[in-house]
């Protein structure tokens, strides 16, 4: 039954024979290609490869791997996820990133914590007006990244943020607790923007319509330091998905004809 979807969707024209290293046809047990895809941020369309691998896995499961190459996307990093963490009239947090890169199966994300302290006029209740600054605090941070699988998804998050100890002027931190504020910011504001900035492969439709089920997945090195994503799991191959497929081949057919 593998085999027949694989071949049929090799039919349909969704599954090109783009080799990459195990299998020439769509008849093989396993079966590879490769996608060009972009992702929309901050106005810009960044580019990024999506490989997929359809191997079998059972009876009424196609197994599915979707590997992603982000190194385009790693490069715009810190344009992208740089910027103000948290700001009040008598104060101003904000993050720069430096930069990301792969370590293994880690992510690690450098970059500086940046306070900044005002005068702020706030006799009135409804309206402050911000002053002349006091005093500016920067201090270099790393941190790792851990990545969680949620529906057809990867999903990051930083973990383990380490600060400069010689960043802060010691006194000046003591008294406005800024590393314990740094920490908080840097892990909170984060989780909160890559939440909302998954990482989920854009399968081609008729391979999206089987609605992959992926149980495992996270981040690996591409060369040296890149930044790829992968996703494991397994599609549905019961005679329902092949009828559904059928039905959908036959459309594509009469599409063609017109």
């Amino acid at each position: 039954m593998t085999r027949f979807i694989i071949a049929l969707l090799f039919r349909m024209r969704v599954l090109p024979v783009v080799v990459m290293g195990m299998a020439s046809t769509a008849y093989a047990d396993d079966f590879n290609l490769s996608i060009s895809r972009t992702v929309a941020a901050k106005g810009a369309q960044i580019p990024y490869a999506l490989h997929i691998r359809l191997r079998e896995a059972g009876k009424t499961r196609m197994g599915i791997a979707a590997v992603l190459d982000m190194r385009h996307v790693q490069a715009n990093v810190p344009g992208l996820f740089s910027g103000v963490l948290q700001e009040t009239c008598k104060a101003k947090y904000a993050v720069a990133i430096a930069e990301a890169h792969a370590e293994g199966k880690a992510v690690a994300v450098s970059g500086q914590f940046q306070a900044k302290f005002f005068l702020c006029d706030d006799d009135d209740p409804k309206t402050h007006y911000r002053g002349a600054l006091l005093l500016g605090q920067n201090v270099n941070f790393q941190a790792k990244a851990s990545a969680e699988v949620k529906g057809q998804c990867l999903v990051l998050k930083l973990v383990d943020v380490t600060l400069d100890p010689t960043g802060f002027l010691g006194g000046v931190a003591d008294v406005l607790n800024l590393t314990e504020k740094a920490q908080t910011l840097i892990l909170e504001k984060s989780a909160e923007v890559l939440a909302k900035h998954p990482i989920c492969p854009e399968l081609p439709p008729e391979l999206a319509m089987l609605e992959p089920d992926f149980r495992s997945g996270g981040t690996h090195e591409i060369g040296k330091g890149g930044i790829g994503a992968y996703l494991n799991g397994s599609v549905d191959v019961s005679a329902t998905t092949l009828v559904d497929l059928l039905l959908l081949a036959q459309a594509k057919k009469q599409e063609g004809t017109q």
